[in-house]
């Protein structure tokens, strides 16, 4: 999920929560470590002359993060954050053993089954066992492939395609 190409999404603002400054925020990193206090995060767009905001402190809250920025004072600040979003460089980024990737690296590929076009991976989902690719074919159907080595044969970001061999049905 490219906010530019040096730059990673890692969070969404959603709202204003209580009047000290703070907002409700979705986790979009597959590290939520990288929340913590004294995190620096950039913003897609300026906010209150801001580009950047450092993290105070965070909390639990509802299933999202409570997050408080030591540049938002309060209520009316924080409400200029609203759908705003975080992002952190590329660089930040943990290095991933060989054959693994970021969700984002995947979102965006073109898949292929032997050497035919069959669309492009729109979003990837988690589960417990592995993670399922959403497929946009051609066609307008989407299909959900099993991240399995049985089935994903080839996985190339920087040529932007993905080569699968799709089990009979799916």
């Amino acid at each position: 999920m490219n906010a530019n190409n040096d730059m990673i999404l890692v969070g969404a603002l959603i709202a204003p929560h209580g009047i000290a400054g703070c907002v409700t925020a979705d986790c979009l990193s597959d590290n939520p470590l990288r929340f913590h206090a004294g995190a620096v995060f950039f913003l897609d767009e300026p906010v209150l002359g801001h580009r950047t905001l450092s993290l105070e402190s965070l909390s639990p809250h509802k299933g999202r993060l409570l997050l408080k920025f030591a540049e938002i004072p309060d209520r009316n600040a924080a409400e200029l954050l609203r759908g705003r979003k975080l992002l952190v460089p590329m660089d930040q980024l943990a290095p991933l053993p060989e054959g693994e990737y970021y969700h984002f690296q995947i979102i965006g590929l073109k898949v292929l089954e032997n050497g035919q076009e069959l669309g492009e991976i729109v979003e990837v989902l988690d589960y417990t066992a592995n993670d399922i690719y959403v497929l946009q074919r051609t066609d307008g159907r989407q299909t959900l492939i099993p991240a399995l080595k049985s089935i994903v044969k080839r996985i190339d970001p920087e040529a932007g395609c993905m080569e699968v061999q799709l089990p009979p049905g799916l």
